[in-house]
């Protein structure tokens, strides 16, 4: 059960610096042993919006993990891993592994670089599109 009583000034900073490290008013809340109203409500009272911070960390994580670029770039490491490790692969089995990973990653590196939708390209584009959107506004 959540403490009761008022937050001290000292409890009060450490609060707002976890707040404004990007972590949740619940974890906060945990951390504290306090009631999310209660963290809430000390960010209101110190001019923190709880509501749009949450939404630019949504925002940052959307820019850095759905970036297509690097995982285009990503995809690339991968096809020039695999190449490298066609001279050294001995066992049909060890080929055949090789192979897989070779069509997995030429066909999204198509699925990425496509933009005709008629091509059935962009299809992780489009998703990662769709995604954004649900993120941002949830």
């Amino acid at each position: 059960m959540a403490k009761g009583g008022p937050v001290g000034d000292e409890e009060e900073k450490a609060i707002l610096e976890a707040l404004k490290a990007g972590r949740g008013v619940r974890a906060v809340a945990a951390e504290f042993d306090r009631a999310p109203s209660t963290i809430s409500s000390v960010a209101t009272r110190n001019g923190l919006d709880v509501a749009e911070h949450v939404l630019m960390k949504k925002r940052d994580l959307m820019r850095t993990c759905y970036n297509a670029e690097a995982r285009i770039r990503l995809v690339g490491e991968l096809l020039d891993k695999a190449r490298s490790m066609l001279k050294t692969c001995d066992s049909s089995r060890d080929l055949q592994y090789l192979a897989t990973s070779i069509a997995i990653g030429i066909d999204k590196r198509r699925l990425e670089e496509a933009t005709d939708p008629s091509a059935r390209g962009g299809e992780i584009r489009i998703l990662f599109e769709t995604m954004g959107g649900e993120e941002v506004e949830a």
